[in-house]
């Protein structure tokens, strides 16, 4: 270390194009935060009241009818839901005009925190605050928060920087 500046360890392009963006809202959004429990329980919940009403088929002349749309609604509502999410995400993929030839930011690891670099702007995250890592099949996801994440797709340097993740990041809040 000249100068007392710290070199640094490891250094990796964010060249994140729409499938990696894609892929990482999928997992974000149904894996880690789980938001597919809402438009289940919705749909259970539906179902539920579609069978309640189609119990009372033989006293009411309407149960069939009314349970049929119900249950019709429990399963379009969550399906309709699904659909405009990704929708959603596919269009904010192609407003950020995200490719694989431009990278969107850098990652540094150096041996005490991370530094990501987006043009001119840096910002630095310590070894102890990152709230989780996952390495998933073509890209490694580096939560600097639980909001925030960093995506790194798989590249020659993605096993180094893997190991050297592993080396800072406590093994709770790393998940493979």
């Amino acid at each position: 270390m000249e100068g007392g500046k710290k070199q640094p360890v490891l250094t990796l392009e964010g060249n994140i194009d729409e499938k990696d963006f894609i892929r990482f809202a999928m997992y974000d959004s149904f894996n880690r935060k789980k938001a597919w429990r809402n438009p289940l329980l919705f749909a259970l919940i539906m179902a539920a009241f579609a069978l309640i009403c189609l119990g009372g088929r033989k006293t009411h002349a309407e149960a069939v009818l009314l349970g049929s749309v119900l249950l019709g609604i429990g399963v379009v509502l969550p399906v309709v839901w699904v659909g405009m999410y990704l929708s959603s995400v596919r269009r904010q993929a192609k407003a950020n005009g995200l490719s694989r030839e431009k990278p969107q930011y850098s990652v540094t690891l150096l041996p005490d925190k991370i530094q990501v670099t987006k043009g001119k702007e840096r910002a630095e995250f310590p070894w102890e605050n990152v709230y989780l890592v996952r390495k998933g099949k073509e890209c490694l996801y580096i939560y600097v928060s639980a909001s925030r994440a960093f995506l790194l797709p798989d590249c020659e340097k993605t096993d180094a920087a893997w190991e050297i993740i592993r080396a800072h990041v406590s093994a709770e809040k790393i998940s493979a």
